[in-house]
């Protein structure tokens, strides 16, 4: 089966990016209000997706259960587009359900090029597997099979490796607004960072006064910070040298293990 059409339930910014995408591909694909009774042909479709907060789809779960019930139409493969959120939730809407999760952040009015955005789908048989895995291929050019577990993992991740930088940038801006420093003098170094960080583990890169322990540079450090900005600033700078002290003692662990192989 090859997926034609597609009910997108929800209007917010991952729907409307897979709305678009979709019917860029030859898909007919359309959105739907989730606070809405949901009508007979909208459910008429290859694909459901319901692409709403994640505390939100149990609640539309049950309400489509309810409408293909009393509408008697067929249960169209479904799957949701949560990271964090386990598919059995759609065991009630279709005996052919899943995920279509893409790792990337969403907004309506900033285009994203959808070649580059991994496509991380499941299905809970081979039949609707290999559907939705043809389906994101169709979509993007990064695609990925990962079960429940593998997935709120993933999304643990990405919440370090996204959500939290993003957070860090804007108080590095803040920072710097105080004194009138531009914000675009950070852009090389944070390029750099990443750049460096996707050739090497970012631990054995690791630089900083919280790497070299230099304690009378943090002090002063902190003196110009806000209190919730200090807060912030001691977590990560402990949380530095103590893997800092984790990986100098494995060395010197590793270091004297070979030196008592040598010696006997």
């Amino acid at each position: 089966m090859e997926i034609k059409s597609v009910t997108i339930i929800g209007q917010g910014n991952v729907a409307t990016h897979y709305c678009r995408v979709m019917n860029t591909k030859g898909l007919d694909a359309k959105t739907v209000s989730s606070r809405l009774p949901f009508k007979t042909e909208d459910l008429q479709c290859d694909l459901l997706v319901i692409a709403v907060k994640d505390e939100a789809i149990q609640t539309v779960a049950d309400k489509l259960s309810e409408s293909l019930k009393s509408t008697k139409t067929l249960h169209p493969l479904t799957v949701h587009t949560s990271g964090f959120i386990s598919c059995n939730c759609l065991k009630k809407v279709s005996e052919n359900y899943g995920s279509l999760y893409p790792l990337q952040t969403l907004k309506k009015d900033i285009e994203t090029n959808f070649d580059s955005v991994p496509l991380c789908t499941w299905a809970n048989n081979k039949e609707s597997a290999l559907i939705l895995r043809n389906l994101a291929k169709k979509l993007s050019k990064i695609h990925y099979e990962l079960d429940d577990n593998q997935r709120k993992t993933l999304h643990l991740a990405a919440v370090f490796a996204n959500n939290f930088p993003n957070h860090l940038f804007g108080i590095a801006k803040r920072i710097l607004d105080r004194e009138n420093v531009p914000f675009d003098i950070l852009f090389p170094l944070m390029d750099r960072t990443v750049a460096a960080a996707k050739q090497n583990n970012p631990f054995s890169i690791q630089t900083g006064p919280a790497f070299r322990d230099e304690k009378s540079v943090m002090e002063q450090h902190k003196l110009r910070l806000t209190e919730r900005e200090r807060c912030i600033y001691e977590i990560i700078s402990n949380s530095i040298m103590q893997e800092r002290n984790l990986a100098n003692n494995t060395l010197v662990y590793t270091e004297e293990n070979n030196n008592n192989k040598t010696t006997k």
